[in-house]
């Protein structure tokens, strides 16, 4: 699930901003999936779901892609099961461009929800906010602010992992990254614990029954998502640490 799925027959395609992008047929399907129960199984709701999963993710890659192309780097967009990716955004050589990066994709999420709360807020007569213009605004408000904290979390492949593995391999250099990926693992772990518990029905003790972020993670379904990260996570430390330090390639931020 963390890499470019294989191109389809299917795909989607076209190029926008100087940007190639595609759709796998699989972005659809899951965001159907996770969008059922937010639609309340309406199959109206549900379009207006998918098409804000749509725009909202298309204008994170877009922040990845643009903030790579500042640094003479050019990317492109996969939209796929998983979400979405900005590949070759972040083939950097410094630690500071890649980090920038990194952050583009949720500050260009943060800026697009700012910009709909403005017209919400200042533009728009109260008169002409229809039933699907209010579920729009609240779809938006949950993809690109609940989605891009939780996107800026420590946990590898996620935006703030990989913050996170930059920042610890650009100070501590030869331990960071291992430092990164414990990070991830114990992060990534506890929030699968904490699904799993809500799922089976307990309730959170205060005060982080009093947190919305924490009390409102629960569910087999980010329970399954923060295990996989976490056993992802895993992996890539077992295999970072049969690196020596004077093995490391010159080439190894592509990793």
């Amino acid at each position: 699930m963390l890499f470019e799925p294989e191109p389809t027959q299917f795909d989607l395609r076209w190029r926008m901003l100087g940007t190639d992008v595609r759709v796998h047929p699989w972005f659809w399907i899951m965001s159907a999936l996770l969008g059922w129960n937010l639609a309340d199984r309406n199959l109206g709701y549900l379009a207006l779901w998918i098409v804000c999963v749509f725009v909202s993710i298309l204008i994170h890659e877009f922040g990845h892609v643009l903030m790579g192309r500042c640094f003479g780097m050019p990317g492109y967009i996969v939209l796929y099961s998983f979400g979405g990716l900005a590949v070759g955004s972040n083939r950097l050589p410094r630690h500071w461009q890649r980090i920038l990066v990194s952050l583009a994709g949720p500050a260009a999420g943060f800026l697009l929800f700012g910009l709909i709360w403005v017209l919400f807020r200042f533009v728009l007569d109260r008169s002409m906010l229809t039933e699907n213009l209010i579920i729009t605004y609240l779809f938006l408000k949950w993809i690109n602010l609940a989605w891009g904290f939780l996107n800026l979390l420590p946990i590898w492949p996620l935006d703030g992992g990989q913050v996170s593995r930059d920042l610890l391999d650009w100070w501590l250099w030869r331990r960071g990254v291992c430092i990164a990926l414990g990070i991830s693992i114990i992060v990534a772990g506890l929030l699968a614990a904490n699904a799993l518990y809500l799922a089976t029905g307990h309730k959170l003790p205060e005060p982080l029954d009093s947190i919305p972020f924490i009390s409102g993670m629960g569910g087999m379904w980010n329970a399954l998502l923060f295990g996989s990260l976490a056993f992802n996570s895993f992996q890539a430390l077992q295999v970072e640490l049969q690196h020596k330090p004077w093995e490391r390639e010159d080439d190894y931020w592509q990793r």
